[in-house]
């Protein structure tokens, strides 16, 4: 088992005994983890969470909502609570400043199904003021540090830490960086579910802390006005920040609002300075301390698990601070010893009054060890009615008590006591009490403050008007708001006649009215000292039901390095613990107890004598007798005797020593070494001739293996010889039919040859006479094509003659006409003497002017015409064209005919008409009339021979194109007469 293996004490070591009793006793374990500040506890607490981590790897463990298994989410929970609950101190830079308590459930197969942290006092103080070289809460530093990289700097308006008054004092830790820190911090919060808006509440709220602490205030002019804020811009963004109103919030650090008890009138009363930064403290401390509780509450909803099983064991994990001694102590470090007070009043009842009352009744003679027992020393704190966490309570509801009359109290109830005293004769403002790590003197001053922990109602009902739904809940839902619980506790007393066990201010309600005044009775009655002692009780009231298993860490020296080792600190930090009482009892006691049955299985294979026989229920106990009394005997012939009382024998267990302990372990492993050499021994001689066997049998079947080889030679030979005389005869039959079928074959193939050749020259032949008519057929066409052409040619060199002719012709004739007219105007001239013979010339002349004007119309119309059909006439083929240029020719001569009529029709009546009279026609215009029906007659010649040369060409490129045409027919018929020639060679080629 885990428990007989003998190695050095280790954290995982102590995890993995509380799983194993866990699983095997089905009964809850707790792991307590104490020591000194700076001594690793938190440290220690990681490494134990780990481990139950990662023994869920092999398992199907449980998932959260976002995908992550729960262990991974415990862990990823760490960062957070160190960076909002851990800080640097003179001796610890990663000092936890509040208790925690996890609480981890298992199912019944061992697999972790969530967890529940709970945590303890918070130290408030630290928000606003911390010693030299100490540090506030880590979230301050990281953020103003981180905020800015990761885009939340213009929502924050931050500055670095050592601009911000609560965070001056000191700023870095050697070998951490915050930047990084902050940003595994904000990865953990993605880890855990945490949304976008509960991310920036959170960090809007832990940067108005900063802001809070930057605020300055000075008095109005008017002493009945208070002070007022002096930077506005800060208090706008505080405001934004807070969503409150700027008028509420200003008027809170104003005025302190008062209810008059005769006129229940609300009474603005005007504030100091001090008395504003008061209340700007307290607003941060309580701010930042909701906070806290919020961010446990949130990992909470996420680690604990959607649907817990009824039946499910626990393994609580306590990491609490240790015992703290400062050069100057307070009221935080009054509670926090009164925790360790408490945690080894646990420890001396467990390892001293169970152990020596479980001696007892088993009846083990054994003398009894005295230990400090500091029940003394929890009776002087919490006792009622004298106690001192009972006088500072009384004290706090006096209306006129101060920390002076707190001090004086506390020196008259302790005049003889030596637990709680004056520490010198001279005046001051400290008392010491002993505890029992050693004597701490604290200081009185702001006692009464911090217990009563004051939260003005002006500050409660500002933050409750917020918008921002995180900072709302702080103070309006009573998990974060004590005095709702009270309130709500009060009120069920006073309903009832009494509180509920376990409600705050149930038990300290004083009178039987109710209402309000009961209200705030109870809002004034709890402090933080009664809830700090309601949680510490039932703190250890839960570790009671738990089998507690405890990790006492020890720091080496006070000067936070390292490989170095303070022997005189490390004494007196294990005799505080308590450790070496508990070491002597181990010594002087029986640290070894085991069931008669289950010694007897382990340690009967040192006396192989003793056996059951068979009996159905035997005496183990007699059994376990007889063999320690054997062992005795054998060591003592060995001469190794034991020392006197190494054992005893109970009422149910045997009781051992470690020593013999030891020594029967190793007995045991001695006679465990010689049974397995016996073992070895057998097993080699079988192991040997089983090979024997083997080889031998191997050996048969090698012998079989060769003969058969050998007759498969033998007769593979002479099946070889037979196949190759068969082979033979074979091949020689097979040459002579061969031969025989190659010569049939080829008088086959001549023939076949033969005949297919005749057959394709046939059809050749009949191919080239085609080929050769076709090709003759298209030589005449080509032959007759040109013989067109040509004659096209000659048509239009004639028609280019009588073009040429016809020209001169109308030279001929203008010259002509040109002299008639000359003459006419001659011989009218010389008729303009004679009156009678005007008037019938200038009739004359008038019809003729009038014809003249008629003709040159419609020659004009006529050279229009024959412009346009000139213009629009198509590209016709080559065969119809030449039919068709004849008949427009044709055409053409024959209007050249009615032209030439026409024209000499007009010369005739011009010859026999006389000259107008110049009233009426002039020369010039008779002039203008012949030189226009020159011109028309020209445009028309020219029109003419556009003509006659336009259907000329058109033929030509009709019959150029018709040859293109009879060429590429005649190269496409070789290529056809090359490819059969070809086919035919290849088809001969085969045939052969």
């Amino acid at each position: 088992g885990a428990g007989d293996v003998q190695v050095p004490p280790h954290l995982f070591s102590v995890a993995a005994a509380a799983h194993t009793a866990m699983l095997g006793d089905s009964k809850n374990q707790s792991i307590i983890i104490s020591g000194e500040s700076g001594a690793g506890k938190t440290e220690a607490t990681k490494r134990i969470l780990a481990y139950f981590a990662n023994i869920q790897k092999n398992t199907s463990s449980h998932m959260s909502a976002g995908g992550m298994s729960i262990e991974d989410q415990v862990l990823r929970s760490n960062p957070i609570l160190e960076a909002f609950g851990n800080a640097k101190t003179v001796r610890n830079d990663n000092s936890s400043r509040f208790g925690k308590y996890i609480d981890i459930e298992f199912d019944t197969a061992g697999k972790l199904q969530s967890a529940k942290i709970s945590n303890y006092l918070l130290e408030k103080v630290r928000i606003i003021k911390q010693q030299p070289n100490e540090r506030g809460y880590h979230a301050f530093y990281q953020l103003c540090a981180g905020a800015e990289k990761l885009g939340f700097g213009t929502m924050l308006h931050l500055s670095p830490a050592s601009h911000h008054a609560y965070t001056e004092c000191c700023t870095d830790i050697e070998g951490v960086n915050d930047i990084d820190n902050f940003e595994e911090m904000v990865e953990c919060m993605d880890s855990l579910g945490f949304t976008t808006e509960e991310k920036n509440s959170v960090f809007k709220i832990t940067a108005a802390v900063l802001h809070l602490g930057d605020m300055a205030f000075q008095a109005c002019d008017n002493s009945q006005d208070g002070c007022k804020i002096c930077d506005t811009e800060m208090a706008g963004r505080l405001c934004q920040m807070l969503h409150v109103d700027s008028k509420d919030f200003t008027k809170v650090f104003q005025y302190k609002t008062l209810e008059d008890p005769f006129t229940k009138k609300i009474i603005d009363m005007p504030q100091e300075e001090s008395g504003s930064s008061n209340t700007r403290h307290s607003m941060a401390k309580t701010l930042y301390s909701r906070l806290f509780d919020w961010l446990v509450w949130r990992i909470n909803q996420s680690t604990m698990a959607q649907h817990t099983t009824a039946k499910c064991h626990k393994i609580g994990i306590l990491d609490i601070y240790g015992f703290e001694v400062f050069e100057w102590n307070s009221f935080e470090q009054l509670c926090i010893n009164f925790a360790n007070e408490k945690l080894q009043q646990h420890f001396n009842s467990h390892m001293f009054t169970l152990e020596q009352q479980l001696y007892t009744e088993e009846g083990i003679g054994w003398s009894h060890i005295t230990f400090q027992d500091n029940r003394e020393i929890i009776d002087t704190l919490e006792r009622k009615p004298l106690g001192l966490f009972c006088i500072v309570d009384s004290e706090c509801l006096m209306p006129n008590a101060t920390d002076t009359s707190c001090l004086n109290k506390i020196y008259n109830s302790f005049k003889t006591s030596k637990i709680c005293y004056k520490p010198s004769r001279f005046a001051s403002t400290n008392f010491a009490v002993a505890h029992y790590a050693g004597e701490v003197v604290y200081d009185i001053i702001s006692f009464l403050e911090k217990n009563t922990d004051k939260l003005h109602a002006d500050i409660i009902n500002l933050m409750k008007t917020s918008n921002m739904p995180l900072l709302k809940s702080l103070f309006t839902d009573p998990k974060f708001a004590p005095e709702l619980a009270s309130a709500a506790g009060a009120a069920g007393a006073a309903r009832g006649g009494a509180a509920a066990k376990g409600r705050p201010g149930g038990t300290l309600q004083r009178g039987t009215s109710g209402g309000v005044a009961d209200n705030q009775r109870a809002k004034q009655n709890v402090t933080v000292s009664m809830m700090f002692r309601q949680q510490l009780d039932q703190l250890v009231e839960d570790l009671n039901k738990t089998n507690p298993r405890y990790i006492r860490c020890i720091k080496p020296n006070a000067l936070k390095q390292a490989h170095e080792f303070d022997s005189i600190d490390v004494q007196r930090q294990l005799r505080c613990a308590g450790m070496l009482e508990s070491i002597r009892i181990r010594r002087a006691g029986y640290s070894v107890r085991r069931p008669f049955k289950e010694f007897f299985n382990r340690f009967r294979v040192l006396c192989p004598s003793l056996t059951t026989a068979g009996q159905v229920d035997p005496d183990y106990k007699e059994l376990s007798r007889k063999l320690l009394t054997d062992m005795e005997a054998k060591l003592s012939q060995q001469q190794k005797p034991l020392e006197p009382k190494s054992w005893q024998i109970g009422r149910s267990k045997v009781f051992l020593k470690e020593e013999l302990q030891g020594r029967l372990e190793k007995s045991i492993g001695e006679a465990l070494k010689s049974f397995v050499i016996l073992i070895q021994k057998r097993w080699r001689g079988f192991r040997e001739k089983k090979r024997f066997k083997a080889i031998k049998k191997a050996s048969l079947q090698v012998q079989a293996a060769l003969r058969t080889l050998r007759s498969v030679v033998e007769y593979q030979e002479r099946k070889q010889k037979h196949d190759a005389c068969v082979t033979l005869q074979a091949t020689l039959r097979m040459s002579a039919l061969r031969n025989a079928f190659v010569r049939r074959r080829a008088g086959a193939l001549r023939v076949q040859r033969v005949y297919r050749g005749w057959r394709c020259r046939q059809k050749v032949g009949k191919l080239k006479g085609k080929m050769a008519a076709e090709r003759i057929q298209k030589m005449r066409e080509e032959e007759e094509q040109k013989k067109a052409l040509e004659a096209a040619k000659q048509a239009a060199q004639e028609k280019e003659r009588a073009l040429e002719e016809m020209q001169k012709q109308m030279a001929l004739e203008r010259e002509r006409a040109q002299e008639e007219a000359r003459a006419q105007i001659e011989e009218a001239q010389r008729m303009r003497q004679s009156g009678q013979e005007q008037e019938r010339k200038e009739q004359l002349s008038a019809k003729q002017a009038d014809q003249l004007e008629e003709e040159l119309a419609r020659l004009k119309r006529e050279n229009m015409r024959l412009q346009g059909e000139l213009e629009s006439r198509p590209v016709a083929q080559a065969e119809g064209i030449s039919a068709e240029a004849q008949q427009q020719l044709e055409k053409m001569r024959q209007e050249m005919l009615e032209l030439r009529k026409t024209n000499a029709k007009l010369q005739g009546q011009l010859e026999a008409g006389v000259a107008a009279p110049a009233s009426s026609h002039t020369e010039a215009e008779v002039e203008q009339l012949r030189r226009e029906v020159q011109e028309l007659r020209r445009d028309k010649v020219r029109l003419e021979v556009d003509l006659a040369t336009a259907k000329s060409a058109e033929e030509y490129d009709a019959l150029s194109a018709e040859a293109g045409e009879l060429r590429e027919e005649c190269s496409n018929l070789r290529r056809a007469k090359l490819d059969a020639e070809l086919q035919l060679e290849q088809r001969s080629a085969q045939l052969d």
